[in-house]
C-alpha cells in the first residue's frame, strides 16, 4: 500500500514541476529587430568628438522569440524561417534552445543599411556647406554577426568595421548590432551649434532619420 501512495505522490510531483523543454532553431540569430536606434549620446574632447547611438530593449520590434519558434509554435515562424534564409543562417544541425534558460540569444536587424548620410544645418567651415554632405570627415564603427555565418559559424560571431562613410558600399552593413558609433576628427570652424541629420537608408524602402543636437561649447570647456 505504501509503495502506491509513493508512486501517485511522485506521479503528483511531477504534474507540478515546470519541466524544461528543448528543441532547436535553424540558424544562430536569436532574434530579428526593426532597425531602430532611439537614443544617442555626444562625447566630446579637445579635437574630436563621438556619436553613440544605441537601443532601448524595450522599444525593439521582434519577429520572434526564442520559445515559440523553438517548438514550431509561434505564427511568426515563418517569417523566421524566410529571414534566415535571406542570410543564409541555416544550420542543418540547428542550435539548442531551452524554453526556460536561453543563453545563446543574438539579436540583428533583418533591415540591410544600404546608404548612411550626415548633413549639417549651419557651415561647418568654408568648404563644407550647411547642408553638404559631410560623409569625408565621418567614420562608423558597428558590429556584425554576417562574417560569422557566411563562414559557416566559424571565427568570433560578431565582426566589428571602421569604415569612413564615404567608403561605405552599398549593402554592406547586414546582420548589424543596432549600437553604432559615429567618429569625427575634424572640428567646426564656423558655428558652436550644430543640428546633424542622420540617416539611413535600408532595404526595405524604409529611411531611419535622427536629429543630434551638437554644442561645441562644450568641448572648449575640456
Amino acid at each position: 500500500m505504501k509503495r502506491y501512495i509513493f508512486i501517485v505522490l511522485f506521479l503528483l510531483s511531477l504534474s507540478g514541476c515546470d519541466i524544461t523543454h528543448t528543441g532547436t532553431r535553424p540558424g544562430y540569430i536569436y532574434a530579428y529587430v526593426y532597425f531602430d536606434v532611439p537614443d544617442s549620446k555626444v562625447i566630446y574632447d579637445s579635437e574630436t568628438f563621438t556619436i553613440r547611438l544605441y537601443r532601448k530593449k524595450s522599444l525593439i520590434g521582434t519577429y520572434t522569440d526564442g520559445q515559440d519558434y523553438a517548438f514550431g509554435k509561434s505564427p511568426r515562424k515563418d517569417r523566421y524561417y524566410e529571414l534566415c534564409n535571406k542570410f543564409g543562417d541555416i544550420n542543418s544541425d540547428g542550435y539548442p534552445c531551452s524554453s526556460r534558460d536561453v543563453i545563446l540569444t543574438p539579436e540583428a536587424s533583418f533591415e540591410i543599411v544600404r546608404h548612411v548620410s550626415i548633413v549639417s544645418d549651419n557651415d561647418w567651415n568654408a568648404n563644407l556647406m550647411a547642408g553638404t554632405p559631410l560623409d569625408e570627415i565621418f567614420t562608423i564603427r558597428y558590429f556584425s554577426y554576417f562574417p560569422y555565418i557566411s563562414n559557416r559559424y566559424t571565427g568570433a560571431p560578431l565582426t566589428s568595421f571602421t569604415k569612413t562613410l564615404s567608403d561605405l558600399k552599398d549593402d554592406e552593413m547586414k546582420l548589424i548590432l543596432c549600437n553604432i558609433e559615429l567618429n569625427c576628427n575634424s572640428m567646426p570652424t564656423d558655428s558652436h551649434h550644430h543640428t546633424l541629420t542622420i540617416s539611413f537608408d535600408l532595404d526595405t524602402d524604409r529611411t531611419v532619420t535622427y536629429h543630434i543636437e551638437l554644442d561645441f561649447s562644450e568641448a572648449d570647456t575640456l
